[in-house]
């Protein structure tokens, strides 16, 4: 029978079996039922060979592929690997049932072995069709998306446009802007001087401290000022803090600290006059927002 004149509205089955005597039997058990009448199959291979590459060839495009032998033996389970995908049911016609009582294999036998192995297999294949459909519709839906994304993306091509005249037009203004890059300068030098052995310690990463004080402790952090004082009043190795930020070798080391900081803080919260005097004096200091600012933007900048 010629595969490819197998009408794409009947179930293609194909059997894979051990020789010609087995091919002959089958092929004479088909003969005795009208599957395309009465089943809406058809029967279009029977292969004897045992080759897993001739195997593959022919079975391929195959709605059901049936495998012969006695059992889901080393040979079954290769073929099954090898043969089965997400398009087809791949099942067993099963040497063991079409045997007789004279230990012979029986072309009756045979054809109720067939029927029932078709009429499973036929069941899990339908369940295949639905799981098809599943994925057509999913392919829909991944298609709208992906017309949405290409649609965002040539938005994005004329937003780069616009941005790239926006930046052309801010080089242009930094070009004009010597004065402001002297006291970039400036400031830049001021920075290296004050932290100029920011180099040997191995600072690496800035946290937000509200909500590291949050994961940390489960509650909100109320009075920055005093850990920034207490820390610029230490100096801890390898720990910066300033505007809402701590910079430490890592977050484990960011929260022994904070933790270090809490504990002193309870501690001295029964007579804490020293530090409010310190926070009076930083509040009633007219320059000491902007020193912080700078410590913090300084930190910023670091990491940048």
């Amino acid at each position: 029978m010629d595969i490819d004149n197998v009408s794409e509205s009947k179930v293609d089955v194909r059997l894979i079996v051990s020789g010609p005597d087995m091919a002959q039997l089958v092929s004479k058990a088909i003969d005795d039922v009208d599957f395309e009448e009465d089943y809406n199959i058809i029967v279009s291979s029977i292969i004897p060979t045992t080759d897993l590459k001739i195997a593959k060839k022919v079975s391929k495009g195959a709605d059901i592929i049936l495998i012969g032998g006695a059992g889901n033996d080393e040979t079954y389970n290769i073929l099954y690997n090898e043969l089965k995908d997400e398009f087809n049911h791949v099942g067993l016609f099963n040497y063991n049932n079409i045997i007789n009582v004279d230990e012979e294999f029986d072309y009756k036998l045979a054809r109720s072995e067939l029927l029932n192995s078709i009429i499973k297999s036929g069941l899990t294949y339908s369940l295949n069709i639905i799981n098809i459909h599943t994925l057509e519709n999913k392919l829909v839906n991944l298609t709208r998306k992906y017309n949405n994304l290409l649609d965002d993306y040539n938005q994005l091509i004329e937003e780069n446009k616009s941005l790239t005249q926006d930046n052309s037009d801010l080089q242009d203004e930094i070009n004009k802007s010597n004065d402001k890059i002297s006291n970039l300068k400036s400031d830049f030098s001021t920075f290296k001087t004050r932290y100029e052995d920011i180099h040997n310690k191995d600072i690496v990463e800035v946290f937000n401290l509200s909500k590291l004080w949050r994961e940390t402790f489960n509650e909100e952090l109320t009075d920055e000022n005093k850990l920034f004082i207490a820390t610029n009043k230490f100096k801890p190795n390898n720990i910066i803090m300033g505007q809402n930020q701590i910079g430490a070798r890592d977050k484990q080391s960011a929260i022994e600290w904070i933790k270090i900081l809490k504990t002193s803080l309870i501690l001295v919260n029964q007579d804490d006059g020293s530090l409010k005097n310190e926070l009076d004096e930083i509040n009633d200091n007219p320059y000491a927002d902007e020193e912080h600012d700078n410590i913090s933007n300084s930190l910023g900048n670091f990491f940048d």
